[in-house]
């Protein structure tokens, strides 16, 4: 059941927010699956869409409400979610740009939420 649930909020993340249907069958290493168990329970589906374009779509800066959200969910949640998704072939050619944007991403969360 958990490891279900850690499935949805991975997919969530990865394919509910894409529109191309080769990204439907995304699935967890092992290695994920354990270090996501306390991670799934605190993203939302609209966070985790604005966060999978604002990441690898060149979409707009996430919401101060989604910026909440992901510093409460913690850094180490927020790169191995960022790891699941470069993990899969259809982003290694941009890898570089997408860590700069979840890096950049996370700072700009991180400074609305806590005021640095």
């Amino acid at each position: 059941m958990a490891k279900h649930t850690i499935v949805a909020s991975v997919l969530l993340l990865v394919c509910i927010a894409v529109s191309k249907p080769a990204l439907a069958a995304v699935e967890i290493a092992p290695a994920y699956d354990d270090s996501l168990k306390g991670c799934d329970k605190q993203m939302t589906q609209p966070c985790g869409r604005e966060l999978f374009h604002n990441i690898f779509q060149d979409g707009p800066d996430v919401s101060n409400s989604c910026c909440g959200i992901l510093v409460k969910m913690g850094g180490p949640c927020h790169s191995e979610f960022v790891d699941v998704v470069l993990s899969k072939k259809q982003f290694h050619a941009r890898t570089a740009e997408y860590l700069k944007r979840s890096i950049n991403t996370w700072k700009r969360c991180k400074s609305i939420v806590l005021g640095h």
